[in-house]
């Protein structure tokens, strides 16, 4: 006799039993679904199931369960293709559901159930989150049309007000989710979402990476939410309530990481997106380039060293005032008319909503200094600390890498802002001392790195930190084959000098260069981060010598390192040649502004002007970019224009530049 015989029909271990079995008989019903083979049969469970889910009264297990295996299904298949041990496409489960109107019905199910309320199934609640993770994954698992096509279904059911309502949800992995779905759109939308939701979207995104860790370590030890640790982010793992808390801040820092990665999608777009569409994002929201600025300085939290963000916020800074691709600045072109004219107005405006935040120039110069006042043993420190915030392992070597060269991309896109904003020092209003103040940075950026020894670690780390440049490709590009990169940023070496000729310039234009030796004390507004001895020092006739000739140098060797990748890369050889042409521009810059008082330390600097602009019209001539190549073409043209005898500038220069303008313009003629 069974010791359930002795039990009542309502006995709570009956109850509990029964329950257990029903629940194991449902989940062997929905894999053997899952496993189906038959065309016909799948597609008539599929239709069934999902017709359910559908239905608001269908039940909170069933469609747990059925999203939640759905979900490991398309997370094993992501898996296999990140790992390369499947190629890119959808499979046969997959498609079916496709065909019955999945991705409706997982928004339908986020949507309904997303909105957490105490006392609300667990069931509802999980479910609502493996709807849209079923959905993300999708995003990275089909080929490129596949994908494509899931994320139009999904604008088409509008998935961004979605995002945009989840990342205020009460749930912290409902807000990671939006982020990540947004990240993973991106690319792949186009400039579908207009620019005042994108204004709106980068700055709530910004305002939860502010906001920390708070919630994420209340709701991973409050009893009702706690189970989005142990189920969301363990996915199930055997843990201990103690393991499911101690993981809350890591996980706060993937959700910051996601976050910034999906504003920087949203803008990181090829083609790079007019300079009207990004005024248009800065008027909505101004306050954008002030948490931005926010987000560069929070200091690396000892729960997630390795954290990305804070880099991410400089480049998302980089693309909002970058240069279109067929402009060079400081270089003339006659293909000045209209289009040029326009997108430098629209810069313009821009820049002077950048120099109209309060303490723009300090917060460039903190975003600097919080790289060069940290140091590398306190990072090493941290990443040895890891397993004590819930990593099963330390970290390995190459990411501990990635966070200096993290470090560099902050630093080039400081350099990258300066740069630009010299171009409208006028019309911005920049002051004197607010330029002065910026001189310090940019001299520190031109210094020359220290060789490599095979020895010490802080060699190779401040070299992968110098040495690091941005070609960022579109978020939604991982299948794509090589393409150009819609940001663009060299490495610090050419950068820094570019950023000090040019400021330096600038100085000479208004008549005050010569006059800084004289001063006796420091001028009003000058950063309490730069002293008027070091302004002294850099704006010194003999210290400007001696940059000059470096500078020269670089621009020689920076054309040299893009001649050795043009057959292997000719989009990355383009960035090469531009950049050298950029550096090489402001040296002439300079030269003009003081009147040829430096004319030998930069003799041959209009030569290789001219010669990297058409390098570079060639690089894109090769790709096909005809209307960049023309420009580039036409600005080497102009710029060998009345250049003096001493430069050694052949004919046949100008002449294979003039050829290049001429199969640019067949080819636009061409269509």
């Amino acid at each position: 006799m069974s010791a359930n015989q002795f039990k009542g029909p309502d006995d709570p271990s009956i109850m509990a039993e029964s329950y257990a079995q029903w629940e194991q008989s449902l989940e062997i019903e929905i894999q053997r679904t899952f496993d189906t083979v038959n065309c016909d049969i799948l597609d008539g469970y599929i239709a069934r199931d999902l017709a359910r889910l559908k239905d608001p009264r269908v039940d909170p297990d069933f469609l747990c369960t059925w999203t939640g295996f759905l979900w490991d299904r398309t997370t094993l298949s992501r898996t296999a293709i990140e790992v390369q041990r499947a190629p890119p496409g959808f499979n046969f489960l997959i498609k079916t559901c496709l065909k019955y109107n999945l991705v409706e019905v997982m928004i339908l199910i986020t949507s309904r159930y997303g909105t957490f309320r105490l006392g609300m199934k667990n069931g509802h609640a999980l479910a609502s989150y493996c709807g849209l993770a079923v959905l993300v994954d999708l995003l990275h698992v089909g080929t490129d049309a596949e994908r494509k096509s899931v994320a139009e279904e999904m604008m088409n059911h509008n998935i961004v007000d979605l995002c945009f309502k989840n990342i205020d949800n009460w749930l912290c992995v409902h807000r990671r989710l939006a982020a990540r779905t947004i990240r993973s759109l991106a690319g792949l939308i186009g400039d579908r979402i207009p620019a005042d939701m994108v204004a709106d979207i980068i700055a709530k995104l910004c305002v939860f990476v502010l906001q920390g860790p708070r919630i994420f370590v209340e709701q991973f030890y409050a009893p009702e939410t706690k189970w989005q640790g142990g189920i969301i982010v363990l996915r199930g793992q055997n843990a201990s309530e103690a393991e499911v808390a101690k993981c809350a801040l890591r996980y706060s820092g993937l959700a910051h990481d996601d976050a910034l990665w999906a504003a920087q999608g949203l803008v990181c777009t090829y083609p790079v997106l007019p300079m009207k569409f990004r005024l248009e994002i800065l008027k909505k929201r101004p306050g954008i380039v002030d948490l931005l600025f926010d987000c560069a300085i929070t200091p690396r939290p000892a729960w997630y060293p390795e954290r990305q963000s804070d880099a991410v916020a400089c480049e998302i800074l980089a693309l909002l005032f970058q240069w279109p691709p067929y402009i060079v600045p400081g270089v003339s072109s006659p293909l000045d008319g209209s289009s040029r004219t326009q997108e430098w107005k629209a810069l313009s405006q821009a820049l002077k909503m950048l120099t109209a935040r309060q303490e723009w120039s300090e917060k460039l110069i903190e975003v600097w200094m919080s790289v060069e006042e940290e140091d590398w043993r306190h990072v090493e420190s941290l990443f040895n600390n890891v397993k004590n915030y819930g990593a099963e392992t330390l970290l390995g070597k190459r990411t501990f890498q990635l966070a200096f060269e993290l470090r560099g991309i902050k630093r080039i896109a400081v350099l990258r802002l300066i740069t630009t904003l010299t171009h409208a020092a006028d019309s911005c209003g920049i002051t004197n001392a607010e330029l002065e103040s910026l001189l310090r940075v940019a001299y520190t950026a031109s210094q020359k790195i220290k060789q490599v020894d095979s020895e010490n670690e802080e060699d190779h780390l401040m070299y992968a930190e110098r040495t690091q440049d941005i070609f960022a490709l579109q978020v939604g590009d991982s299948h794509a084959a090589q393409v150009d990169s819609p940001l663009q940023i060299a490495e610090e070496l050419v950068m820094g000098p570019t950023a000090l000729a040019r400021l330096l310039a600038v100085l000479a234009q208004r008549g005050v260069l010569d006059s800084i030796q004289a001063l006796k004390k420091a001028p009003n507004g000058l950063s309490t981060a730069t002293s008027l001895d070091q302004v002294q020092m850099i704006t010194h006739p003999e210290i400007i010598r001696k940059f000059l000739l470096i500078a020269f140098r670089r621009v020689e060797s920076r054309t040299e390192s893009g001649r050795k990748v043009t057959q292997s890369n000719p989009f990355y050889a383009r960035m090469h040649f531009v950049s050298s042409a950029e550096l090489a521009a402001s040296l002439v810059s300079f030269d003009r502004y003081t009147h040829g008082k430096y004319a030998e330390e930069v003799k041959g600097v209009r030569k290789q002007l001219v010669v990297a602009l058409g390098n570079a019209s060639e690089m894109a001539i090769r790709t096909g970019q005809n209307q960049i190549a023309l420009s580039l073409a036409l600005g080497a043209i102009t710029s060998a224009e009345n250049i003096p005898e001493t430069e050694g500038l052949e004919e046949a220069i100008t002449a294979k530049n003039t050829r290049r303008a001429d199969q640019a313009r067949a080819a636009l003629r061409q269509g």
